[in-house]
């Protein structure tokens, strides 16, 4: 049972381990070597040789690689059939070289290999730089998607305060007086004079006083009480009309006995 603890746990520790190296790996955006397959006739119609200069590069590199393979040789022996063989293929490379096609985009930089490594390393750069644009975007993206959802929600109560307030003004309307509703439906002119929504006529007339409205038992009692008011203060309005007049003709006679005589 000791053993086979141990072995889970050690289990658990590469699993670990290797879950760490993912993540950690996958926290940087790097190039990956990609095998693509090219057609024949895509060869044929699109591909072309190869420049004098960039052939001139092709062939250092040959040179460059066959150092390696005969210097690891000790025995001289070998180290000459190493060299006859490698020559023999370097040969036979460049002989065909000249005819050999290669892609439209290739260039003397891509045999030079620190230029290529200089390429490589502005690629992943501008792919970190790339992958960091795009994570920014997508932060802002859930940003304004957060806002306008606020927004959403605060229009849907708007509408729905909207309504409510609507449901509200047609239920007081409907339990709204009759003189307050009539009051409220007359049309309204500018050059109008303020005058009383209402008029108050003689007892006889009581029947289609107040634009014929119904009768109400409140309300009668509410115009009596005004007829009544009224009533009174014509009464003691009269005598001070009189009493005006009189003023009046006083006032002309004496204006008449104090005219100089010419």
């Amino acid at each position: 049972m000791a053993k086979r603890s141990r072995v889970e746990e050690n289990e658990d520790d590469t699993t670990t381990t290797t879950t760490s190296s993912k993540r950690s790996t996958k926290r940087f955006a790097s190039l990956k070597p990609r095998t693509q397959n090219v057609s024949k006739r895509t060869i044929k119609a699109k591909w072309s040789n190869l420049p004098d200069a960039a052939q001139e590069k092709v062939r250092a590199m040959f040179r460059t690689l066959e150092r390696p393979v005969i210097v690891l040789q000790r025995d001289e022996r070998k180290r000459v059939e190493a060299q006859t063989a490698l020559g023999s293929v370097v040969k036979t490379l460049e002989r065909r070289l000249p005819r050999m096609p290669f892609p439209p985009m290739t260039k003397d930089a891509t045999f030079d290999y620190e230029a290529t490594l200089n390429e490589h390393r502005l690629l992943d750069a501008q792919l970190s730089t790339a992958t960091n644009t795009t994570d920014i975007l997508k932060m802002e993206i859930e940003k304004e998607e957060a806002l306008l959802a606020q927004e959403t929600k605060y229009v849907d109560e708007m509408e729905k305060n909207a309504k409510k307030a609507e449901a509200e003004r047609r239920r007081q309307m409907k339990n709204e007086h009759p003189v307050l509703r009539h009051i409220d439906h007359q049309p309204q002119h500018s050059n109008e004079a303020l005058t009383a929504p209402f008029i108050v006529v003689d007892g006889a007339q009581d029947q289609s006083a107040l634009c014929e409205i119904e009768p109400d038992s409140e309300l009668r009692s509410l115009i009596t009480q005004l007829n009544g008011h009224l009533s009174s203060m014509r009464n003691n309005l009269g005598p001070l009309v009189e009493l005006r007049e009189a003023i009046t003709e006083a006032q002309s006679s004496l204006d008449v006995l104090f005219i100089p005589a010419d």
